[in-house]
């Protein structure tokens, strides 16, 4: 289980950031704890030695990368695109209803 600060700095490895003072930036944290927290993040497995985030940290975030497929990420994955699915379905009806009563 990974601690709001270490999903904080991976999220921000996952969105690009390579140096510690970047991460500290994004974050809002000082460098040292940056360190400390990237330390910890490499030795959990979830982040390489490069700062490249490895398919452990994509999977316990529940975030997508370019190399799996959306079935690699499971039901919840599924859930969320028939909700959204769900909601533009309704925003049509609304709108047709809307515009019928014109």
């Amino acid at each position: 289980m990974l601690s709001e600060l270490e999903e904080d700095v991976l999220e921000a490895i996952i969105l690009g950031k390579r140096r510690v003072d970047q991460i500290a930036e994004f974050c809002g944290i000082p460098e040292f704890t940056v360190n400390e927290i990237v330390k910890r993040l490499i030795e959990k497995g979830y982040i390489s030695e490069e700062l490249f985030p490895t398919v452990k940290a994509y999977k316990d975030l529940r975030w997508i990368d370019r190399t799996h497929l959306p079935a690699f990420y499971g039901e919840n994955f599924r859930r969320f695109f028939k909700a959204i699915l769900d909601i533009i379905i309704i925003l049509i009806i609304l709108f047709l209803i809307k515009n019928a009563l014109i």
